[in-house]
């Protein structure tokens, strides 16, 4: 049996208010097993051939490659941007205790 790779998923958020919604729709639903919000950054970025410059909120999610669709499903159904920020990196090292809990939480049924 394969086990699908741990990933940490990235996404940002005008409010704290939505990473927060977010964040427990996620946890909720066992697509991730921790989500860290990381309020008042600021994002530079091109939008519609100009420079805009934003606040936002990041949202740091630990998941499994194999919940990844579901996570980008939950994220562009629930989320306000018409392009929301969704990325998946792995994670290349890490306790096995912690990385056996990430398996544990998102390979439960919700």
């Amino acid at each position: 049996m394969t086990v699908a790779p741990e990933i940490l998923v990235l996404s940002t958020t005008p409010t704290r208010a939505e990473a927060e919604r977010l964040g427990r729709l996620l946890v909720d639903k066992k697509l991730v097993a921790c989500v860290n919000i990381i309020p008042q950054i600021t994002s530079i970025f091109l939008w519609e051939d100009s420079v805009a410059t934003e606040e936002e909120v990041l949202l740091l999610m630990k998941s499994t490659m194999g919940r990844f669709d579901d996570i980008e499903k939950l994220i562009k159904e629930h989320h306000s941007y018409s392009v929301p920020e969704i990325i998946a990196t792995p994670i290349l090292k890490g306790s096995r205790e912690y990385l056996s809990w990430i398996h544990e939480v998102t390979s439960r049924t919700s």
